[in-house]
């Protein structure tokens, strides 16, 4: 079974709020982060915490529901986060990723290419 578990993640992760300067993911924190494969279709759903965790319910490429959770960290100032998912050790999708960060506010929605070539379909929307 082919998950693209962690390359949603890295797609949904591609956003951030200029409404706080000191912390660029302020605005996902209590929203949704959805994103899309635009070579697979799989979709998945994330949520951050300030804490640096972060859940996910995404769709494997077999259907089927997948939910977990992982932790987020940012580096080069800011603009790139990394995402490391908590998945069984050798799940395809387990590495850590990373991706640029852009600011996003909740409405937006754009596509972004993560560190492993491919492009996701991205939106942020208010609540869980």
């Amino acid at each position: 079974m082919r998950i693209s578990i962690l390359a949603l993640a890295c797609a949904g992760a591609l956003f951030a709020s200029a409404a706080y300067a000191d912390d660029p993911m302020s605005n996902t924190y209590g929203n949704t982060v959805t994103t899309k494969s635009q070579k697979t279709g799989a979709t998945g759903q994330l949520m951050f915490a300030a804490d640096g965790t972060y859940m996910a319910n995404a769709t494997g490429a077999d259907g089927k529901p997948v939910s977990y959770g992982g932790q987020w960290t940012l580096k080069d100032g800011g603009s790139t986060i990394c995402l490391a998912p908590k998945l069984p050790p050798n799940t395809p999708g387990s590495a850590p990723s990373c991706s640029p960060l852009q600011k996003h506010n909740v409405g937006d929605s754009w596509s972004v290419t993560n560190d492993q070539g491919e492009t996701f379909d991205v939106s942020l929307t208010a609540g869980h």
